[in-house]
């Protein structure tokens, strides 16, 4: 259920002010010298009996002095800051400013010095006002009372902008700073506040929405977030929608969601615990639900990931639709599933929107290694899960890797050469490749090197893989390959001047560096930095390194 605020009573603060009077003793008598550090407080009561105080002044060097009061007859603490400069000393009443307010609301009710009346537009019930007071809370009612307008004349003014209920909230907050909110006032309350401008009002509303946001009325408060341009709830229920997707399927407020909002959360990597396939039986009851929803028919299934779902259940389920085997642009969508599909090699460089797995997290993954302490070589492969901040297991691999290398092309991991023994002269290199599927938690086999390697360097430039250097049984390695996933083929390309082996690489700005090697097992400190030259994304060609400085 949704929050309510309660209103109390208002409350009418009387606040005398004392007067600060220094002694007068003559300045050559004993008096004086003995006095001259005190102040001597009398207070002249402006409205009410004056106080018996009890309180001291804190030290004198104190920067921020506070004077601490006993109460007076009408039981009211009063609160007051003192600071000094020089022999000047300046006092500031933290309850002054709710008094002044109060006053004010006191005058409202006993129709004093009121010198306006406001009307609302679908009544006549009258509320006389201060100009001034309505002036200092409210932009429009200042442009009104001081920018020259007709009504800056009248007597009365009708608002035509808002209604009764909406205009006594609104004055009740400008006089008492207090507002009352429950799901039977509040729209009034927003079309009031967003006329007036009042934006504390407004700020009271977003809260009192956010903080009731139900699955039983997510959908009505997305409608009045969105009518009253109130973004910060707009989020808020896109959020709360994408989070409980699965159980607002299971209620009649679904088939409500405006289409924005359906076609948003559709298209979200944020959406999770649904398959694609709930997700097309879900559009598919919306459209249903009204007549002439099916004008968004292709535009909703633009959003359905149709290259994720499995042959069974395209054939089954979305094709026997007859929209799907009718709308041009939903045929299409089934064709870019099937050779999706029928490619499965290709589909790193085949990835788009409607390819991607539904995540907006990125996440750290281990693969392999050797255990030191037993020298055994591990296959696992680990998710860190940053929320449980644990490690998590996935599928591990068919065989055990070391010394391999990790690349990712397009959300896909390749795993490429190394060995599968714990072995640091290399002689165990192997030439296979694996690629794994982040959204099936699965293994595919790949093309093979053509020359075992371990102890390489592996990149991703441009969609294609290049394995660097290394060494196997026969010796450290200069060569270099490249992976093109078109084809699934390794190629050679432009070797490198002299062998590497255990050297470091990245990439950066298009082309790929190279730095360091080992020679008999021993790291050299300086060697020069290798990049290749004119990597072209289409062949991936591969025309020679450059030394660097």
């Amino acid at each position: 259920m949704p929050l309510k605020w309660k209103s109390g009573s208002p409350v009418s603060w009387k606040f005398p002010v004392p007067v600060l009077k220094t002694s007068r003793s003559s300045p050559l008598s004993p008096a004086y010298i003995h006095q001259h550090s005190f102040m001597v407080w009398t207070t002249h009561s402006l409205l009410a009996p004056a106080y018996h105080l009890t309180g001291s002044l804190v030290e004198d060097d104190d920067p921020h002095m506070k004077v601490a009061l006993g109460y007076g007859e009408m039981g009211i603490p009063a609160h007051l800051q003192a600071s000094k400069t020089g022999n000047t000393r300046f006092f500031t009443s933290n309850t002054h400013s709710s008094v002044v307010l109060q006053g004010f609301d006191q005058l409202r009710i006993e129709g004093l010095l009121c010198d306006v009346t406001l009307v609302a537009g679908d009544g006549d019930e009258a509320f006389p006002v201060h100009r001034a007071m309505m002036a200092s809370s409210s932009d429009y009612f200042k442009a009104m009372f001081t920018g020259g307008m007709k009504e800056q004349d009248l007597m009365c003014i009708k608002l035509h902008g808002v209604n009764r209920i909406g205009l006594k909230k609104i004055i009740d907050f400008i006089y008492t700073a207090k507002l009352s909110l429950n799901m039977e006032n509040l729209q009034d309350t927003l079309e009031a506040a967003s006329f007036l401008q009042i934006l504390p009002v407004l700020d009271f509303c977003k809260v009192f929405l956010i903080s009731g946001v139900s699955l039983d009325n997510c959908v009505e408060v997305g409608r009045i977030a969105n009518a009253y341009n109130l973004t910060e709830v707009d989020k808020y229920v896109n959020n709360f929608i994408l989070k409980n997707f699965p159980s607002l399927l299971g209620t009649g407020e679904f088939v409500k969601l405006p289409f924005e909002r359906l076609a948003f959360v559709l298209s979200s990597n944020s959406l999770k615990h649904c398959t694609e396939l709930d997700l097309f039986k879900a559009a598919c009851r919306w459209l249903r639900y009204e007549d002439g929803r099916m004008e968004y028919a292709a535009k909703l299934m633009k959003n359905i990931r149709f290259p994720l779902m499995n042959p069974q259940e395209l054939i089954n389920h979305v094709q026997t639709v007859d929209f799907m085997r009718t709308d041009n642009t939903c045929v299409n969508l089934l064709l870019e599933a099937s050779n999706y599909q029928m490619m499965p090699y290709m589909q790193p460089v085949m990835q788009s929107e409607r390819t991607a797995i539904r995540s907006d997290s990125a996440h750290l993954v281990t693969l392999g290694g050797v255990l030191r302490q037993q020298l055994v070589v591990s296959k696992e492969l680990r998710l860190f899960d940053e929320k449980a901040h644990e490690w998590k297991a996935l599928a591990p691999m068919d065989a055990p890797r070391y010394q391999h290398g990790i690349a990712v092309i397009g959300n896909f991991l390749y795993v490429v050469g190394g060995q599968s023994n714990y072995d640091t002269k290399g002689k165990t290199a192997v030439d296979t490749v694996f690629r794994y599927d982040p959204r099936y938690n699965k293994w595919i086999q790949v093309a093979c090197l053509n020359e075992k390697r371990t102890f390489f360097h592996l990149s991703a430039l441009k969609g294609h893989l290049y394995a660097v250097g290394g060494r196997n049984a026969a010796g450290e390695l200069a060569t270099v390959e490249c992976y093109n996933p078109r084809t699934n083929e390794w190629t050679y390309v432009a070797k490198m001047n002299e062998p590497h082996y255990g050297h470091a690489g990245t990439v950066y700005g298009g082309y790929m560096y190279i730095s360091g090697k080992c020679i008999l097992g021993v790291g050299l400190k300086l060697l020069a930095d290798m990049s290749p030259k004119n990597v072209c994304a289409g062949g991936g060609e591969f025309r020679g390194w450059s030394r660097e400085n």
